[in-house]
């Protein structure tokens, strides 16, 4: 699978000797990804130790969250699909909550069980090959976050059906906001947390002014649809350009339809801002499957504003951003 650069680049300006506060800047691979922290403090150390928490607080999540790790928690989940409830950290209760509920909001669009039908079409891709109708339609079965059974009282998560697979990473968004509270806990009020296109702009730049992030256009990289001034707001950018081959001329990627079992059409890029990573994150591939149209109505219900790119390259907002 082809992959671009994050979407979304901090464009930082940063002012050294300005003022008496220092900026520090790091960037891990975590999560098969890159994580980028930067952070505003009294000093180099105060802000180095900052970094240190905030990248431990990301590799924690990812061995609670992560598919690929043998002893994670949703591994654990995942391998006694149909056969027990497996007892999981309060945070993974959480979690999961949190991603079956925009499941249930935005009526399966967003669904946390798609992993078969990902599983699937990354199999077949691989082998140079689409899934046959046969295929879709056997796993597709497998995909219904209504068989998740959360039982709080004894911390336990159960998934009804044998071969059925969650996949959390449409809920960066949740550990993006985990590092910002942890953050506002010690007294980092000024930082930037970037997990890949998805980015906390916590508080402000060592000048003062709100964080300032460029928003690039899917297909043209030297256009720039707008820089978005954050402060203390969480901004998400998903696209069609993220995990994807090509074959005869088609794009298959990565965001799967839940109702039809393929890599969705129509849209190619969201980028949505709001005050919840949790919410954001997953609501941003809703677009893909419903539409612009519908996509931004759903947005505005929830107060987020939105950029979407469809296929014929058409870029529409919410009425809180200027597009340049």
């Amino acid at each position: 699978m082809k992959r671009k650069g994050i979407l979304l680049f901090a464009l930082l300006s940063l002012v050294f000797g300005c003022t008496e506060q220092k900026t520090v800047q790091r960037t891990e691979t975590i999560m098969g990804t890159r994580v980028t922290i930067t952070v505003v403090a009294p000093t180099a150390e105060q802000g180095e130790s900052a970094i240190d928490a905030g990248m431990a607080e990301v590799r924690r999540f990812d061995a609670m969250m992560s598919l690929y790790k043998d002893d994670s928690e949703i591994t654990k989940i995942n391998l006694a699909a149909g056969k027990r409830p497996v007892r999981v950290s309060p945070e993974m209760i959480e979690v999961v909550e949190q991603a079956a509920e925009i499941s249930r909001r935005s009526g399966g669009v967003f669904d946390v069980t798609i992993g078969p039908l990902v599983v699937l079409w990354q199999m077949r891709l691989k082998e140079g090959k689409t899934p046959s109708k046969e295929e879709i339609g056997r796993v597709r079965r497998l995909v219904n976050f209504r068989n998740i059974v959360i039982d709080k009282n004894a911390s336990t998560i159960f998934l009804k059906r044998p071969g059925m697979i969650m996949d959390l990473g449409g809920m960066k968004g949740y550990i993006a906001d985990k590092v910002a509270g942890l953050f506002k806990q010690r007294g980092t009020t000024n930082a930037l947390i970037a997990l890949a296109g998805d980015i906390w702009a916590l508080g402000h730049r060592e000048d003062g002014n709100p964080w300032r992030i460029g928003v690039q256009h899917p297909r043209e990289k030297d256009r720039t649809l707008t820089v978005l001034e954050l402060s203390d707001r969480y901004v998400c950018t998903s696209g069609d350009y993220e995990r994807f081959v090509i074959k005869e001329k088609k794009r298959y990627h990565h965001i799967i339809d839940p109702r039809t079992g393929k890599p969705s059409t129509g849209v190619i890029s969201v980028t949505l801002v709001g005050g919840n990573g949790a919410l954001i994150d997953p609501l941003a591939k809703v677009p893909f499957i419903i539409g612009a149209e519908r996509g931004l109505e759903l947005v505005r219900e929830y107060g987020a504003e939105a950029i979407i790119v469809d296929d014929q390259g058409k870029v529409t907002s919410t009425a809180g951003i200027v597009l340049q």
